[in-house]
């Protein structure tokens, strides 16, 4: 009995981290980008926990490397990053469709306070 249900958990565990890491750290759409870690993102990958890379920096490699749009994780928090002056042109723009995102305004200003912080409407 006690085999059966130490079998069970284990499934269950096995199961709960497929889900997890499918459904929140997969890549959503077509944005190229690192594979996100399993609750890090891509802050490990990038050297800025243990390196010591500054935010600025890193976006400036994946931006050489994926072109002037593409996707990081912060953690759990998946960042559009957007590089080029015309596609920001047409954010602005466009208002109706791309929102200021106010609690991820106060969320996450602290990292990088002169970023603009979207949220699709």
């Amino acid at each position: 009995m006690l085999l059966l249900t130490f079998v069970f958990i284990v499934l269950f565990a096995i199961v709960l981290y497929y889900y997890v890491k499918h459904t929140y750290f997969s890549f959503h759409g077509s944005l190229p980008g690192m594979p996100p870690q399993l609750l890090f993102g891509n802050v490990l990958q990038t050297g800025i926990l243990w390196r010591g890379e500054t935010l600025p920096t890193v976006f400036r490699q994946f931006q050489a490397k994926f072109g002037d749009i593409f996707q990081f994780w912060l953690g759990t928090v998946r960042v559009i990053v957007v590089c080029c002056l015309e596609d920001v042109q047409h954010i602005f723009a466009h208002r109706h469709v791309y929102d200021q995102g106010g609690p991820f305004i106060n969320k996450y200003s602290f990292i990088n306070p002169n970023a603009l912080i979207c949220l699709t409407g």
